[in-house]
């Protein structure tokens, strides 16, 4: 037979604690997403940009 102590206030603080970690991290992720879409979006403006350019070049 085993006996558990339980401390429910300390339970419900570490619980809290996890679920803001968790929300901070959600909003970092996103931030990161987000990030990262712009960052495509600009690579593929300057992939477009070069190759308008490099199509200058040869009908010149």
């Amino acid at each position: 037979m085993y006996l558990t102590f339980l401390n429910v206030p300390q339970l419900e603080r570490q619980g809290a604690d996890l679920q803001t970690k968790i929300e901070e991290l959600q909003i970092n992720n996103q931030s990161l997403r987000e990030n990262d879409k712009l960052k495509e979006d600009a690579l593929a403006h300057i992939s477009d940009q070069l190759l308008v350019l490099s199509e200058r070049i040869y009908n010149s």
